[in-house]
């Protein structure tokens, strides 16, 4: 198997490409593999640090900018399908996979030009716009969510989201104090969170010896987040990006994040309680759909950004680990939702647009 792996920009894009390849080298330890992403992506640090070879191609988005900026970026697109087609040429590859990210709707759609087998994944309820742009003339289209399937018809195929091996050999912990209470809001971090963490540790002072935190700030608020920790005397691992991160998830009691499509993913397979703060900017409200489908299985709490306070955050945190068989139910609830074969079914898919040729 010789196959692209296309996007990023975000983990949530990223990582579950990695899953992906990770379950082709499982099947064939001769496969080749080749990410395709963006020089300002979080593929550009992360996919060299995972083995992988990388190239980069110039992209930028259609939705959200201004027309000088919407022009631009037209222009790069259009260079990196030039740059899409002479990647296709050297590497020739079985497969390409589309993951989402600015550098997946080049090269799928290079691969469509050319005439090459291609797939794409779709994390969130609400496709893309490139997703959208090229779902039509994809082999498949691996979604996670059922009501995702309308609008590529035929193609798609429920998967569920890949998850990376680490994050489903979490095992259960057992909860004692000091409870570990991990935060994050993605690769870049999340000010809201950032900010209501900051504002709820004074509110926090008697639970000082009962708490300790593990926070992904991302560079712009790390300073003022480490000093607040230790101004307010809580024991505190604040770091601008974590590398190992299934790590910090089994070692915690308690997540506070943000609800991209992956991270909701991750903590279903490790079975893990959490607060959840969507984004509310994300396309098409996603996140908020993510959360409210974990709060309707019972195994997630949901603060809305706009609703989000140091005093609302700390009376959930203190509310939850006050009542421990409750956030053992939550995790229970996590795990019996969370799918841990999606990866597998994506290869299934990828083997099986290989067999079918390029044709659409």
């Amino acid at each position: 198997m010789r196959a692209i792996i296309a996007g990023g920009g975000t983990g949530g894009h990223l990582f579950p490409g990695i899953a992906v390849a990770r379950e082709i080298q499982r099947r064939d330890k001769d496969a080749e593999i080749l990410f395709v992403g963006s020089d300002r992506g979080i593929e550009s640090r992360l996919v060299p640090q995972e083995g992988f070879r990388l190239q980069c191609l110039p992209a930028g988005s259609m939705k959200g900018v201004g027309w000088s900026a919407r022009f631009r970026n037209l222009i790069a697109t259009v260079k990196g399908i030039l740059g899409a087609k002479r990647i296709l040429s050297e590497f020739r590859p079985a497969i390409v996979i589309g993951v989402g990210g600015y550098a997946s709707f080049p090269m799928v759609g290079a691969a469509i030009l050319k005439g090459y087998p291609r797939i794409v994944m779709e994390q969130n309820a609400i496709p893309g716009l490139a997703n959208r742009i090229l779902g039509r003339w994809v082999s498949f289209a691996a979604v996670t969510d059922p009501r995702t399937s309308s609008y590529f018809g035929s193609r798609a195929i429920v998967t569920g989201n890949p998850i990376r091996p680490q994050f489903k050999a979490i095992t259960r912990k057992e909860h004692k104090p000091p409870y570990e209470v991990l935060v994050f809001g993605g690769s870049q971090g999340a000010q809201a969170i950032n900010k209501a963490i900051r504002e709820s540790l004074p509110l926090l002072a008697d639970w000082k010896n009962r708490l300790r935190f593990t926070h992904q700030t991302g560079e712009a608020q790390l300073k003022e987040t480490r000093e607040a920790y230790t101004s307010a005397g809580f024991t505190a691992d604040v770091q601008p990006f974590f590398n190992e991160f299934h790590q910090r998830y089994a070692a915690a009691d308690l997540i506070v994040s943000r609800a991209g499509a992956t991270t909701v993913a991750e903590i279903k397979a490790a079975g893990r309680a959490a607060i959840l703060v969507p984004f509310p900017f994300a396309a098409d409200d996603h996140q908020t759909r993510n959360a409210e489908a974990m709060v309707q299985e019972g195994a997630a709490i949901m603060i809305r950004n706009a609703d989000l306070t140091g005093q609302k955050l700390a009376g959930t945190i203190q509310g939850l680990l006050s009542d421990i068989p409750r956030l053992e139910k939550m995790e229970e609830s996590a795990r019996r939702i969370a799918v841990l074969d999606a990866e597998e079914r994506i290869v299934d898919l990828a083997e099986r647009a290989v067999q079918q040729g390029g044709a659409q």
